[in-house]
């Protein structure tokens, strides 16, 4: 009778030695919450260039609205506009075009930026970041997702 209320104990005890086995299976990788389009990419890295935004200024960064294919954005000093063909996940811009104010920033960093367009043909999303690539796979710029308020 004794051993019958010794049962539950020893069940828990064996329970509590049974600790967490380590899986051998691969991570899973980083599943996107992001979308290619309409979402606000703030540029992060241009080339081998980290880009940084000092507190005050404006993020250089890119919106692809679905509606007509449009792209906009802001290159630094100049607010940026134009077109995107979209096939799967080859991108193609066009009709790239921009105002034209004379800024004291970083210029060399805006025509950089400004000239990765013409060179871009694929894209990809990991996490939260995009990545534009050239035909050879290699990354032109990579964004971050940010969320307006």
């Amino acid at each position: 009778m004794r051993a019958h209320h010794l049962l539950p104990v020893a069940v828990l005890i064996l329970g509590g030695c049974a600790g967490d086995v380590p899986s051998t299976a691969p991570a899973a990788p980083a599943r996107s919450t992001a979308e290619l389009l309409n979402t606000y990419w703030k540029l992060v890295q241009l080339g081998d260039q980290v880009v940084t935004t000092p507190g005050s200024a404006r993020e250089i960064h890119v919106v692809l609205h679905s509606e007509n294919q449009r792209v906009a954005g802001f290159s630094g000093c100049n607010r940026m506009m134009g077109n995107y063909v979209l096939d799967g996940p080859k991108i193609r811009f066009a009709q790239m075009g921009g105002t034209m104010m004379a800024c004291v920033p970083d210029v060399e960093l805006e025509r950089k930026f400004l000239a990765m367009f013409p060179q871009v043909a694929r894209w990809e999303i990991s996490g939260e970041t995009l990545r534009l690539l050239d035909e050879e796979g290699q990354t032109l710029a990579a964004f971050e997702s940010r969320y307006m308020k």
